[in-house]
């Protein structure tokens, strides 16, 4: 340890002083030693630095210091003073010696706590060492075994897809169209005898473009409702097969009962060729010429059957796979 730490004892321990201190402490103690010699101010005799006021009253040669102390104000004062320097002093040093004590401690508790912030320190690089190697070897192995799934990953996902689109051939795909203003479709039916719609929309079913048309034909007030389907020209005609041989449906629905239709399935192998040629062939610059079910139902049964709602029919087209 540095030397003005070292703990050493006043000089004036034999003659009495108990102080032990630090050697930077010494000299400030020293001066204020009680068991210190200092001359007399008046007759320069050397007396201890406690009894000083003594000699003064008692003890001193120069005839002021030898009379009889009086019991005056200023002599208890007097007294009263250097009893109160003592005091002071005795107290000071033993603050010093506590300040001391608090000085090591601290020193103490600074040293326990560099010493545990290191085996802190060791312990936490410890660790982190272990989980570098821990994540070299989880990466590797993640690695190793993602290479081998890989392959078994990009097979199983060519056969659910290849599943996924079996089984969405497997099963029919119906399409929908709502034909609005019935009652306003039968008196332009009255006029002209026969009333052609085409969808407004062109569904790809299977690849082929198709569409719905729909005839409504009034003679005398009996009025009689074809429903067709019609092949148009597609973006995927190349890639399918002509002349189109899947059976399909069409009809129309009941608007509070999905169960309730009125349909016609139609097959395009009974078709005759005149009918094939003109209807399920490739099309080549426009639509085909619409097949189906020239007489679906009547606009009566219609009516009467509550398929008309809010003056809107509910048609439909059923393609099977």
């Amino acid at each position: 340890p540095c030397t003005e730490h070292r703990k050493v004892a006043c000089w004036n321990a034999p003659k009495g002083c108990s102080f032990i201190g630090t050697a930077a402490s010494l000299l400030d103690h020293y001066k204020e030693c009680g068991f210190s010699v200092v001359p007399c101010c008046l007759c320069r005799s050397l007396v201890l630095q406690c009894d000083i006021l003594e000699h003064f009253k008692s003890g001193c040669s120069i005839r002021e210091a030898m009379c009889e102390p009086s019991d005056n104000l200023a002599t208890e004062d007097l007294t009263d003073v250097g009893s109160a320097c003592l005091g002071m002093k005795r107290a000071t040093g033993k603050i010093s010696e506590d300040l001391m004590l608090l000085q090591t401690s601290l020193n103490r508790c600074s040293e326990d706590v560099r010493a545990e912030g290191a085996r802190c320190k060791g312990q936490l690089e410890a660790e982190a060492q272990q989980l570098n190697s821990l994540n070299v070897v989880c990466t590797t192995g993640f690695a190793k075994e993602l290479q081998v799934l890989q392959p078994a990953m990009t097979d199983y996902k060519y056969d659910v897809s290849k599943e996924l689109r079996l089984l969405s051939c497997c099963k029919p795909v119906r399409v929908h169209w709502y034909i609005a203003g019935w009652v306003d479709l039968k008196k332009k039916a009255l006029d002209v005898a026969l009333r052609l719609l085409n969808s407004p929309t062109t569904w790809a079913i299977y690849g082929y473009s198709v569409s719905l048309v729909f005839k409504l034909y009034i003679k005398e007030s009996n009025g009689w409702i074809g429903c067709f389907m019609r092949i148009h020209p597609g973006k995927q005609d190349l890639e399918l097969e002509w002349p189109f041989r899947k059976v399909y449906r069409v009809g129309v629905i009941h608007p509070k009962d999905q169960s309730n239709m009125i349909s016609e399935t139609l097959n395009p192998g009974d078709s005759t060729d005149k009918e094939r040629e003109c209807c399920f062939l490739r099309p080549k610059g426009k639509g085909n010429y619409p097949y189906g079910a020239t007489n679906l139902t009547t606009a009566e049964k219609l009516e009467t059957g509550g398929f008309i709602e809010s003056d809107t029919l509910h048609l439909f087209l059923e393609v099977q796979p």
